[in-house]
């Protein structure tokens, strides 16, 4: 669990350290019509009624899911997704994802419906994040199988400008996973796939 903390906190600490320090528009110089010298920082004030909001966003994130049965199944994540979004609608679209696990040759590719919604109707901190669709799932070398894939998270916006994103999301993923033999010929019926999954992302 240690080596999985590692591999999953280095990233974002990595991560949170960049953003904030290109997420900064500045706007350097004299103000018309008065002498005072401003900057401007692109953050969670940029974002009003009276912005014109694009109809359309794409987006992509990555990051780590951890396996809450102890099943040896826990993941690298990268996921894209696209779709519409208004003053309240994050994204209501289409994503999709592989993710892939850390210690042997299963994966899943859910191909999913995204409902992304900030709590707040303007300059909301935090967002839900709501998923569903068909998981392709390799669980033996050479074999796949296919299920439901459903995921729900809580998000917190980093920086959000006109044009650019960021965001943490902290979620729970569910994938049905079918009964199947290991590489070791050993039976499996681990009755659905369920994990902690922590993501950075971006959005356009």
């Amino acid at each position: 669990m240690n080596k999985y903390l590692y591999h999953i906190f280095l990233p974002v600490l990595l991560f949170v350290f960049v953003q904030n320090a290109v997420a900064q528009e500045p706007t350097t110089g004299f103000e018309e019509g008065n002498n005072q010298y401003v900057m401007r920082e692109s953050n969670l004030s940029d974002i009003g009624t009276e912005k014109k909001i694009k109809p359309f966003t794409l987006g992509a994130e990555v990051g780590a899911s951890i396996d809450m049965a102890g099943n040896d199944l826990s993941t690298f994540d990268v996921d894209l997704f696209g779709g519409y979004r208004s003053s309240s609608i994050k994204c209501l679209g289409l994503g999709v994802g592989l993710h892939n696990s850390f210690s042997s040759n299963r994966y899943y590719i859910p191909v999913y419906v995204l409902f992304r919604s900030n709590l707040l109707r303007n300059r909301s901190l935090f967002f839900v994040d709501f998923r569903a669709g068909y998981s392709s799932n390799q669980m033996c070398k050479g074999e796949t199988q296919g299920g439901f894939f459903g995921a729900a998270g809580l998000g917190i916006n980093l920086s959000v400008s006109k044009k650019f994103g960021s965001h943490l999301l902290l979620g729970y993923n569910f994938y049905q996973v079918s009964p199947f033999t290991d590489e070791k010929g050993a039976y499996q019926d681990i009755n659905g796939s369920h994990l902690v999954s922590i993501r950075l992302g971006i959005s356009f």
